[in-house]
């Protein structure tokens, strides 16, 4: 049942993120299941230096609060590193501040029990605000039990 304190759809990502990755951590894969290397492609491409922020939401418009929001650069062997991070607030909103040109893959879940985003337009803006609306994930995809990446 959700208590007073519980939103519902704080609830209901709760019991996502749970189902998700029961007895797995978003950090490591706990469980010892293979992890295969992925084929990760950048979501986002910047030509110049680019104030980065946004808002996370999820399908009932009810805010991701305290959410890490992850940056990485593509490396020139084509992998990523972080770059930059940022809690999301109370209200859902991210800061990532001025982000230099490359080839970046954003992360706004906070594990894989939701959808990372595909593709991010920031256009040529000096300012880049990102509104995501972050969809569940279904769990019983190949890499559901590894780390978010």
């Amino acid at each position: 049942m959700v208590s007073d304190r519980w939103s519902v759809a704080a609830y209901a990502r709760l019991v996502v993120a749970a189902f998700a990755f029961a007895g797995v951590s978003s950090a490591q894969n706990v469980g010892n299941w293979p992890c295969p290397e992925e084929n990760l492609q950048p979501n986002l491409t910047l030509k110049k230096n680019v104030h980065v922020c946004g808002v996370l939401k999820d399908p009932t418009g009810a805010a991701f609060e305290t959410s890490k929001v992850l940056l990485g650069k593509q490396t020139q062997k084509g992998k990523f590193v972080e770059y930059r991070s940022a809690l999301s607030d109370k209200d859902g909103h991210f800061d990532l501040k001025i982000v230099e040109p490359g080839k970046y893959r954003l992360l706004p879940g906070p594990n894989r029990g939701w959808k990372q985003p595909k593709g991010i337009n920031c256009g040529e803006l000096s300012d880049c605000e990102i509104k995501l609306v972050l969809e569940p994930n279904p769990t019983d995809m190949p890499f559901a039990q590894c780390p978010v990446q």
